[in-house]
């Protein structure tokens, strides 16, 4: 079922993750039992001391979780569908396309190895097929978006 603009486009019911050390000796409660809703449309804001959970709860949602870490508790749902039902098959088709994480910290953010276009076009050709002048004129399209000036150029740099 779609989402609808009066109902919640995404839904965290008492989702609890937590890093278990080898053995299960140590027990960290990264995320005990976040409740929260989104409807569609909105923005939502997480806002906390480094260490809180921010990325833990997002990498939660997206099923990125390191190895120690485990959703203990709690539902996800994302259009009305439980996350935490779907195989990591499904969940590839939901990241990057319809889920993603940005992460604030510019050294993780992007690789200056490579240039902004090839990043920016490796995550829509993955996810949406795009490929040639398609792909050029939508990685334009985005940087001018977000009012980054002279699109062409900074897609090469």
């Amino acid at each position: 079922m779609k989402t609808t603009e009066k109902s919640p486009i995404l839904e965290i019911k008492d989702l609890s993750t937590y890093f278990i050390t080898f053995g299960g000796e140590r027990v960290v409660k990264a995320v005990d039992t976040v409740s929260l809703s989104a409807n569609y449309g909105d923005t939502l804001a997480l806002i906390g001391e480094s260490g809180c959970g921010k990325s833990t709860l997002a990498s939660s949602i997206l099923q990125v979780l390191p190895e120690a870490g485990r959703i203990v508790g709690g539902q996800i749902f994302f259009e009305r569908e439980d996350l935490l039902q779907k195989t990591n098959r499904e969940m590839t088709k939901i990241r990057g396309r319809k889920i993603a994480m940005i992460l604030q910290d510019p050294m993780t953010s992007l690789n200056p190895v490579f240039t902004v276009g090839n990043q920016i076009g490796e995550t829509l050709s993955y996810h949406l097929g795009l490929r040639h002048s398609s792909l050029v004129k939508r990685i334009k399209e985005l940087i001018s978006a977000v009012q980054i000036p002279q699109p062409e150029r900074r897609m090469k740099q």
